[in-house]
């Protein structure tokens, strides 16, 4: 009930605001799902659809789902609803700028077979975070961006074992752009205060590469990516989040309304 109600407000936002938007589909896949340093598809391949309402001047309001191919995994489908913002203190044109962003994230595993509590797990995730783009070349199509992200994370409903905690995370990253095709370098270091689960000892989580493509056709956007991250001590009572290699592709299609 209760994402049907946040899914209602979404749209009653969206479709009462009268302005340039845009709306997107996002047909994602990745061989494993990671966030935050932990793998949440038990190393498994997962599809991760997305529909985003981007409202102009304001939020954007998602829908997004992961969903491991390999339906014995079906208790770890999750379903999210997003609403996420940011702002740059400068103007556009300036060679440096403020970024300002956050989003609220209500996420649902609609099948839990492990406990007799409740047939599913539901909770909240919470996101500030302070970035520093800075713009090497002239034409803008070298930037460099260093930043700080907070999230917490915290259970709804009945105690299912999931710790409430913050995740402090470290970026730096490289923007390029030749002919329209976008490439991105990022490295991210995160210190977990014991978010999610109690097998995590509060300290250094991962350190974690990433290198993204980007490349616009008439028709779709194709992104493609390759992931590595080195586990550290605090992620490391886990288990299954050793170092870890993965891979990521997505087609999207964007709309002016």
């Amino acid at each position: 009930m209760k994402r049907l109600v946040l899914i209602t407000i979404g749209v009653i936002i969206a479709l009462q605001l009268n302005s340039q938007n845009s709306l997107s589909f996002d047909w994602g896949n990745t061989t494993n799902y990671i966030a935050h340093g932990r793998t949440l598809s038990a190393n498994q391949a997962c599809f991760q659809p997305g529909i985003y309402y981007g409202i102009n001047k304001g939020p954007t309001i998602m829908a997004w789902f992961s969903l491991p191919y390999d339906r014995q995994f079906s208790a770890l489908d999750e379903w999210d609803i997003i609403i996420d913002h940011n702002i740059n203190l400068l103007d556009t044109d300036k060679k440096w700028n403020v970024n300002l962003h956050g989003y609220v994230n209500y996420w649902y595993l609609p099948v839990n077979n492990e406990s007799d509590k409740q047939d599913y797990y539901q909770g909240m995730k919470y996101n500030a975070g302070i970035h520093f783009p800075y713009f090497i070349s002239e034409d803008s199509d070298f930037k460099i961006t260093t930043g700080y992200d907070f999230y917490f994370y915290h259970q709804l409903g009945r105690d299912m074992n999931i710790r409430a905690a913050g995740i402090h995370e470290f970026l730096i990253k490289f923007n390029k752009t030749y002919k329209k095709v976008s490439v991105e370098a990022k490295s991210v270091i995160s210190n977990n205060q014991g978010a999610v689960s109690y097998a995590i000892d509060p300290g250094w989580g991962f350190f974690s590469q990433h290198l993204s493509c980007s490349i616009p056709t008439k028709l779709v956007s194709l992104r493609t990516g390759i992931n590595y991250q080195r586990t550290l001590d605090a992620l490391e009572p886990t288990g299954m989040d050793k170092n870890l290699v993965w891979f990521s592709l997505g087609i999207s299609k964007s709309f002016k309304m």
